[in-house]
């Protein structure tokens, strides 16, 4: 697994949960719906908390997140879980991958008819691609806001995008 995308990601956003002020975070957005730059974090850090967690049991349900409100609201909190994600992040790439399904809904039990078949690294990339989706949003929320000097030029975009972008200017 290649770890150095998924870094790249969170580091954004860890920095700029180390910048931004708490009242930012947590602004209800009428644009995304009247959600916060905080519930967005929120979302993109449990989908990589499910993949993660639940790995081991060989079942992925992405519906049973915690919906944890301490990591909409406070920063340090999201500061320091992004910390344990990276690193348990750094020891996964050494694994080999396996096998999983993901299931939907908030049921706990297993209708293997209904299951998709699917593979932990496959997830792990999905929860990749998911937290850009969600940075995008963000940015939005950030624009608004007048504070896009805390955001980098790739911060929401997806990677194969800023490859497009380099060959276009050279």
């Amino acid at each position: 697994m290649n770890y150095k995308p998924h870094e790249i990601v969170l580091k954004d956003l860890k920095n700029l949960l180390q910048e931004l002020q708490p009242k930012a975070f947590t602004k209800k957005n009428k644009t995304l719906s009247n959600s916060s730059i905080g519930e967005h974090f929120r979302h993109i850090i449990e989908f990589y908390q499910c993949c993660l967690l639940q790995k081991d049991s060989g079942i992925i349900n992405y519906d049973l997140r915690k919906r944890n409100k301490k990591l909409e609201e406070d920063l340090d909190s999201g500061i320091h879980t992004i910390n344990i994600l990276m690193n348990r992040l750094k020891e996964i790439r050494k694994l080999e991958n396996c096998k999983v399904l993901i299931q939907n809904g908030i049921e706990k039990t297993l209708d293997e008819k209904e299951a998709i078949q699917s593979s932990f690294f496959r997830e792990l990339a999905y929860c990749l691609y998911h937290c850009i989706h969600h940075q995008s949003l963000i940015k939005i929320a950030l624009l608004e806001l007048k504070l896009n000097h805390l955001i980098n030029e790739n911060f929401g975009v997806a990677f194969s995008t800023q490859n497009y972008r380099k060959q276009c200017v050279s």
